[in-house]
């Protein structure tokens, strides 16, 4: 399951109507991080990209999408070991399972 609905539900409850701007605010943030890992990828830059996954992880977790927040947990700690440079496999499937929770966070708010 790619979003905890117990999780999202006790948001909307919370939120009410800026639940909507909590996941579009999200979705902005998290195609910037998303960004930036491929960013620090590149530049073999570990530390920006320890950051960037550590701050996708946080986001992610508070809006249940716990697959990802697994993802991001596992590339923040190969970032942190000095190994980004051989995670292309980890951060395709970080952007693959950010693509299905965006999907699926925009069928809960459209």
């Amino acid at each position: 399951m790619h979003l905890d609905a117990l999780q999202l539900n006790e948001l909307k409850e919370v939120l009410e109507g800026e639940f909507k701007v909590l996941v579009e605010t999200y979705l902005q943030d998290a195609r910037l991080r998303l960004q930036l890992i491929r960013q620090a990828f590149q530049a073999n830059d570990n530390n920006g990209g320890r950051q960037a996954a550590h701050s996708l992880k946080g986001a992610s977790a508070n809006l249940g999408a716990n697959d990802l927040t697994a993802l991001c947990e596992k590339l923040e700690l190969a970032a942190k070991a000095g190994g980004l440079a051989d995670c292309e496999a980890l951060i395709e499937a970080v952007e693959a399972e950010f693509s299905i929770v965006d999907r699926e966070l925009r069928k809960l708010v459209d």
